[in-house]
């Protein structure tokens, strides 16, 4: 069984209780939810064919077309709920960072985990994207207590490893979606920005409604460091020993372009935008942040801590217009 508790701890849910996540833009759906359908008509009426993808339900199955062309075809309907949510984690190495607060990776985990159990429990759907180069792994949404038993189970059984294309992700999720969806993007984001930038507009051209919220260490942030370092790679990247002082400002002014870059580009692309770090608790957070837009408010860049790094940006060059995709650990010597 999933340890549920791991993810949602008593206190978070309590907390969860209070809030809720909703769409600012019209979505697709009947009257179930809380948001309005922008369809009319019969609350279950058929829409299209669409080429099955593992983890769509064999129930959906059209098997008229299915025995007359030897070929698996989904059928899809406007129906069931106002809203459906696509949460995409980033699985990616530079994800298993961590300090004493735990990794990058554990603490988006739990905040895709509050964000399922927030929108379940406005009885609507919601499906998970977890990927690292590719997409690894899809949940396709469902409503119900079941599904977030299926979700934790997937976040439990996802070690981060390997490089991240988050673009790359959002295309082939994109490709599995259908209707207009709420899509919730969970990454460090350390990745070029022209990759981002098209899968960004994959999503928009589909319609749907985009968040992304970005998650940080604090050192990624400041670069502390002081004494000589040897930073090695969690996506692949060859170790690198400098002496930190000298490497600061080169980081810390490529750090700064990226994200300039990135929010930019974000926000071009009609997407909210928001940076949550490790050390500052999640329910604050996410309270902090969902409240905001309740209200209509633009979101804030929030700042707080533990050590991945981007090894590139320790040096003169970037890559594709950013500090590029590979991150290390950092091990002082």
């Amino acid at each position: 069984m999933s340890n549920v508790s791991r993810f949602l701890e008593p206190g978070l849910v309590e907390s969860l209780n209070q809030l809720q996540i909703t769409a600012r833009r019209v979505v697709e759906g009947t009257t179930t939810g809380r948001h309005a359908s922008a369809l009319k008509g019969a609350s279950v009426e058929f829409r299209q064919h669409r080429f099955y993808v593992p983890g769509d339900s064999p129930r959906r199955l059209d098997w008229r077309v299915l025995a007359r062309t030897d070929r698996p075809y989904i059928k899809e309907y406007d129906e069931e709920t106002n809203l459906k949510c696509v949460l995409m984690l980033d699985a990616s190495g530079s994800m298993r960072y961590g300090g004493e607060s735990g990794t990058k990776f554990d603490y988006a985990a739990k905040l895709t985990a509050a964000l399922a159990y927030l929108t379940l429990a406005n009885t609507e759907t919601v499906g998970l994207s977890l990927f690292s180069s590719k997409l690894d792994r899809w949940v396709a949404p469902r409503s119900g207590h079941g599904q977030l038993f299926r979700l934790i189970d997937a976040l439990e059984r996802t070690t981060p490893r390997g490089e991240s294309s988050a673009g790359r992700a959002m295309q082939e999720s994109a490709d599995r979606m259908g209707r207009r969806s709420l899509v919730v993007l969970v990454s460090d984001l350390l990745t070029p920005v022209a990759s981002l930038r098209a899968g960004l507009a994959r999503l928009g051209h589909d319609r749907h409604e985009v968040i992304v919220i970005r998650v940080l260490d604090a050192d990624e942030i400041t670069f502390p460091f002081r004494r000589w370092t040897i930073f090695r790679g969690l996506e692949n990247e060859p170790s690198r020993e400098c002496d930190p002082v000298l490497a600061r400002q080169t980081y810390l002014d490529n750090f700064r372009r990226h994200a300039h870059e990135l929010d930019t580009m974000i926000r071009a692309n009609g997407a909210e935008y928001v940076t949550f770090t490790t050390d500052r608790p999640l329910i604050e957070s996410l309270t902090s942040f969902l409240h905001r837009r309740e209200v209509g408010g633009s979101t804030v860049l929030t700042t707080g801590g533990s050590t991945v790094l981007p090894s590139t940006a320790l040096g003169a060059g970037t890559t594709g217009g950013s500090t590029a995709a590979s991150t290390a650990t950092a091990q002082s010597r």
